[in-house]
Parts: C-alpha cells; structure tokens; sequence
C-alpha cells in the first residue's frame, strides 16, 4: 500500500509548474526535469526516504505543434512512460501517454487533453484531464480505469513564479482479480476520490528553473484515512 501511494503521490506531486498543464514547448527546443519527493501518511512519522523516489522528465519538439515526452514512473502503476501531445489550437492540445511494464507486468494507456489561457499579463491558468486505460499483469489483476485531472494557476512575478494547484483523482470503473471485482476503496491502496492542493514555488536564471512545492492529499476511500502531506523539489533546463 505505501509503495502505491508513493507512486500516486509523485505523479501529483510532480506536476507543479506542469508540462500537461499549459501549451506545448516551441519547437526545436527541450527540457528536462529531475525532481525528489519525500511525504508523510497522516499524524504519524516514518514516510519513506528518498530511495526511489526521484523523478525524471525529458520534453522536445521536433517539429511545429508536437511535443514528445519521456517520463520515469510515469504511470499510477509506476512504470515508464512515453507521450506526445499536438497543439490543436492556441488554448488546446490534445496527447497520449503510453505506458510501458517496466517494472510493472502490466503496462497503460492515456489519452490526455490540455487548456490553458492567460488572465492577466502575470497570471496564466492551466488544466489537464486525461483517463488511464491499464492491461492485465501477470497475477491476473486488471486495474480499473482511472481519471486524473489538474488545474494550476501560475503567477510571474520577475524570474520568479507562484503556483496554486490542485488535482482530483478518482477510479472510474472497478478492477478485476482473477474476474473478480474488487471495490475501489479496497483496490490498490483505495482508489476512490482523492483531493490534492499544492502550493510551489519557481526561480529562474536563464535556461536553469528551480522549484519546490508542498500539497496534501485527501480522500478516505484514496487510502488516506487522515491525509497525506507531501514536499516536491524540482530542477529543470531547458536546451
């Protein structure tokens, strides 16, 4: 259970200052990210060290309008991850993320959609909402289908930027063990409704960003019967 709320808990965490959140990077140029989160489950101590909770992302586009994307433990499941996402118009892009067994036996699929537009000069909202379709693993478990969706709004204010998000995730339909359905406050660590706001911060020099945030996540059937607190810091270039 700790290691699948982990798993959820970086892909949200993650997310601050989001790629899928706002238009697609321009084209022929990259970035890439390397991130660390540490979280805590409730009142109590003891959440996991660092190990295997670093995070590492890699965006380019090679050609007008489209972004391909790599991503490390990418899915709910923890697996690898490749995506691409095309700007239909300047508000839109619509992508899909495959997700590889590696590590996992079983591997997903999601098709993602993103909207964004300025408010001010210095306040830009973005949103994400994609649904994850995963395939049977070896143990004959079929996870359910899953929605996830984020809205962040980012305020510049020189080199420096403010962030104000928040995710909800949710199972769609049940999972299946040998054919059997599981309730989704029981499957997988709980995957009922989950509530994560976050708050981060962004400094940036150049082609060099630096970023943490912190957020909590809530949702009993989510597996947190109290909450989940969580601190993310990311640092990113762009070449």
């Amino acid at each position: 259970m700790k290691k699948i709320l982990a798993i959820a808990l970086i892909c949200a965490a993650s997310a601050f200052a989001g790629w899928d959140y706002f238009p697609i990077i321009e084209y022929g140029k990259g970035e890439a990210k390397v991130a660390y989160v540490e979280y805590r489950q409730g009142n109590g101590g003891g959440g996991r060290s660092g190990s295997g909770l670093q995070d590492f992302k890699i965006r380019y586009s090679p050609m007008e309008n489209l972004e391909v994307m790599s991503k490390y433990r990418g899915d709910r499941l923890g697996n690898y991850v490749l995506g691409a996402r095309y700007q239909v118009m300047p508000d839109i892009s619509a992508g899909l993320d495959l997700g590889f067994p590696i590590p996992e036996t079983a591997g997903s699929i999601t098709p993602n959609a993103q909207y964004s537009m300025p408010l001010t000069e210095a306040l830009v909202y973005g949103s994400n909402i994609g649904i994850s379709i995963y395939s049977e693993n070896a143990n004959k478990y079929k996870r359910g289908v899953d929605l996830n969706a984020g809205a962040e709004l980012d305020l510049t204010m020189g080199k420096n930027i403010i962030t104000f998000g928040l995710d909800i995730n949710t199972g769609l339909t049940q999972s299946k063990n040998n054919g059997n359905k599981i309730p989704l406050k029981d499957d997988a660590g709980g995957r009922g409704i989950e509530f994560v706001p976050k708050i981060g911060y962004v400094a940036k020099a150049e082609n060099l960003s630096l970023g943490t945030n912190i957020g909590m996540a809530f949702g009993e059937d989510a597996g947190h019967d109290n909450y989940a607190t969580f601190i993310n810091v990311e640092f990113a270039v762009k070449f």
